[in-house]
This record gives C-alpha cells, structure tokens and sequence, in this order.
C-alpha cells in the first residue's frame, strides 16, 4: 500500500502537469522540480539544462559547470492566480579558455538591458 506521502506527492505532480498544459510551455529542456501554491500565488520551481555546447571563440568542447541563482520569472494568470517560475539556468565553462556561457530559453532574456552603455 503507498503511503499518504506519495499520494500527496503524486496529486501535487498532476497539478504541476496541468498548470505546464495550461501555459504552454513546450520547452524540452525546462525539467519541472517542484510546485508551490503560496495562498497568493503559485510558483513552478524548474531548471533549464541541456547537453554542453561548443565554445563561440575557439569551437572547443564546453563542460557543465553549475547552476545561476534562481531567476523569478512572472508567468500568465492561471486559474485566477498569478503564476511566478523560478528557474535555474546551467552555465558552461570552456576546457580551453575558462570562458562561462549560461543555458538560454525563449523564457528569459538572454541578458538584461544595460544602461550604462546608452550613448549621449
């Protein structure tokens, strides 16, 4: 007989499958970690991995290195409750250069606007 934990944990995962229906998101290498409905809003824990791509410099083999801090994502209202992803994005590192290079998705801008290097 399964205990009332993996029941719970099972029900919790079909709500997870659901919400990800409903929003749409399709991207293969979004893994979804975990859900939590905070009274006011739901979040999706998630992490964006993918195999090691090659180097932009010297064309060489990149190698995973670790995680970014979690990236708050706000998402489309679901079911009255505004929905906030927490995603972790993976970041490589060259073999050769030591270069990092972060995981990308069309769910976060590749890099925040810089306002520094407007012009006059």
């Amino acid at each position: 007989m399964k205990s009332d934990q993996t029941i719970i944990r099972k029900n919790l995962m079909e709500q997870l499958d659901f919400i990800i229906n409903i929003l749409g998101i399709r991207d293969k290498n979004i893994i979804f970690l975990d859900y939590l409905d905070a009274g006011t809003h739901k979040e999706i824990i998630a992490k964006l991995d993918y195999p090691a791509p090659m180097c932009l410099d010297c064309q060489g083999q990149m190698a995973k290195f670790d995680f970014q801090k979690e990236f708050k994502i706000p998402y489309l209202e679901c079911a009255v409750y505004k929905t906030l992803i927490r995603l972790r994005k993976r970041r490589f590192r060259c073999k050769v250069y030591g270069k990092m290079a972060v995981a990308e998705t069309s769910l976060v801008q590749k890099e925040p606007p810089n306002f520094n290097d407007r012009q006059p």
